[in-house]
């Protein structure tokens, strides 16, 4: 019964597009600390071809990481201008303005 079941379903594999914010930061630092691991460990055998590579095919991974991470830390755009022009409408409408204080004019001695 239980191998008729797992047979029938299709397994699913989990999508990138599912995952929430904080578990795309997470992949983004653990490929961050993994890419550059394997920078500093091939700069030790740079006379080697295939290090080179390795190296060179690492530092671009940490470069992509890198840019993934920052982005994901920024603010959505279209939310962030929306919310910002709905509070300044609100604000203006909600506080009533003050009137200007007049100061007294001073008389100079002559």
């Amino acid at each position: 019964m239980r191998n008729e079941n797992l047979t029938k379903k299709e397994l699913k594999r989990p999508s990138f597009k599912t995952w929430d914010l904080d578990t795309k930061k997470e992949v983004a630092k653990i490929g961050m600390t993994a890419s550059m691991a394997i920078v500093v460990g091939t700069s030790f055998g740079m006379k080697s071809k295939v290090m080179k590579n390795l190296h060179i095919g690492a530092g671009v991974a940490l470069v992509g990481f890198s840019l993934w991470h920052h982005m994901l830390y920024q603010p959505a755009k279209k939310s962030v201008a929306k919310s910002t022009q709905e509070d300044v409408t609100a604000t203006e409408e909600t506080l009533p303005t003050k009137p200007k204080r007049r100061t007294k004019a001073k008389i100079k001695p002559a």
